[in-house]
């Protein structure tokens, strides 16, 4: 259980005995332990004057009833008043609930607000992606996150130039102007067709990791004959669109920003895909990277390539 602003742990934590709002001791957000979502038996429910343990039932992994007697102190207690604690505390992560990548989480969220939850997470920690992908693979769903972010960048990045131009003194929209006008026309085609190169463009990568995998668990079939392959290619190509977030807000970086948004999705592709194989040895990992890495060179190939032939 972490804070949900700042990522630092709250097991353990007994509720104010004033009554007071819990909050975090790292950041200072508000929390209440019914705000999160745990495994059935997998969390332990201390009374805080007996410290009693109880276990979730709901569907939440919640006490039932919301409010109960102590058996042990005979005390009035609601979930909220309890101290949390795994039920292993060594296998911290298993008593949690997963939580969906915001793009795609159910909930009250406006569109706006889940596209740039997950934005600003692929541009500071890919390396949840993994953890949090944990329904069906959907990389439609995630190509038009991707698409999102890149016509963005290209028009953010392609738009300062434009401006530039403008503050010179040229006006694009002069009588005069025409040979000005077509190349305007031009670079819109450009930008619009390197945003949607860019979703061919996160297959390579994508497809690269996925063969990985397939080798690593064609390898040890024989010691493991049931075993599924880590990562399949739709699952890597979504970690490849939701880690997007770094090319769009470093395209709001004048002049560089379209040479630094690459470069920093390039690094957080690398712990999404490195987070996927987790579960593997260092040099599995290590050859994830590897093959994430060719992936970006090559389709930063073939982007380069697209936009001059055409």
């Amino acid at each position: 259980m972490r804070c949900k602003q700042c990522d630092h742990v709250l097991w353990n934590q007994p509720a104010p005995i004033d009554g007071a709002q819990r909050v975090c001791s790292e950041c200072g957000e508000p929390y209440q332990p019914t705000d999160f979502s745990f495994e059935r038996g997998k969390v332990r429910c201390c009374c805080p004057h007996c410290n009693t343990g109880y276990y979730g039932t709901s569907r939440e992994g919640h006490l039932e009833p919301a409010e109960f007697a102590c058996v042990q102190c005979g005390c009035s207690i609601t979930m909220n008043d309890c101290v949390i604690r795994p039920h292993d505390e060594t296998r911290e992560l298993e008593a949690m609930q997963r939580v969906d990548v915001p793009w795609i989480a159910i909930g009250r969220d406006g569109s706006f607000k889940r596209w740039w939850r997950t934005s600003t997470l692929g541009f500071t920690n890919a390396g949840r992606l993994a953890s949090m992908l944990t329904r069906a693979p959907a990389p439609m769903r995630a190509a038009r996150f991707l698409l999102i972010n890149a016509l963005l960048a290209v028009t953010i990045g392609g738009g300062f130039f434009v401006l530039m131009r403008l503050f010179t003194g040229n006006n694009l929209f002069s009588v005069t102007a025409g040979g000005d006008i077509i190349a305007l026309i031009a670079g819109i085609a450009i930008m619009a067709g390197s945003a949607v190169s860019l979703l061919f463009f996160a297959a390579i990568p994508a497809f690269l990791a996925a063969s990985l995998a397939g080798l690593i668990a064609l390898s040890r079939r024989s010691d493991h004959p049931h075993r599924p392959a880590p990562l399949g290619f739709a699952r890597a190509y979504e970690l490849i669109c939701y880690s997007s977030g770094a090319l769009l807000l470093l395209s709001l970086v004048p002049c560089c920003g379209l040479v630094l948004g690459p470069i920093w999705w390039l690094v957080q592709s690398l712990q999404a895909m490195i987070g996927a194989f987790e579960s593997e040895s260092i040099y599995a990992r290590i050859l994830a990277a590897v093959v994430t890495v060719v992936g970006f060179i090559i389709g930063i190939g073939c982007v380069i390539a697209v936009n001059v032939m055409f």
